[in-house]
């Protein structure tokens, strides 16, 4: 008894497993991504279109000087991974903290 009680409950785990849903990174508004200028919006605009980043790191070796990087991620699977959709937004920073390039893509 208590064995078929344990496999019922394996199966029940094993079927949410599967159907259910999972998100990585946050939402975040794709309203201003063509609005995206080179040179023109600073830090400050960014954040309040899109929020914090996800992630921010210093880079070095570009060749439009960038010195810093901006990432937004949303990804959102569900149904085990069947249906998936994804969104990544990186927005990198000149020294005077103006866009000096960035890139968009949604899958």
């Amino acid at each position: 008894m208590i064995i078929q009680k344990t496999l019922w409950m394996i199966a029940v785990v094993a079927i949410f497993t599967l159907v259910s849903c999972a998100t990585a990174g946050k939402q975040f508004d794709r309203t201003h991504i063509s609005d995206i200028k080179t040179g023109v919006q600073d830090k400050n605009q960014i954040r309040s279109w899109f929020g914090s980043p996800n992630q921010s790191q210093s880079i070095t070796g570009s060749p439009a000087g960038c010195v810093e990087q901006w990432i937004y991620v949303h990804a959102y699977a569900s149904f085990g991974g069947a249906k998936t959709k994804s969104a990544t937004l990186v927005v990198d920073f000149d020294r005077n903290g103006k866009v000096c390039a960035h890139a968009y893509v949604e899958q």
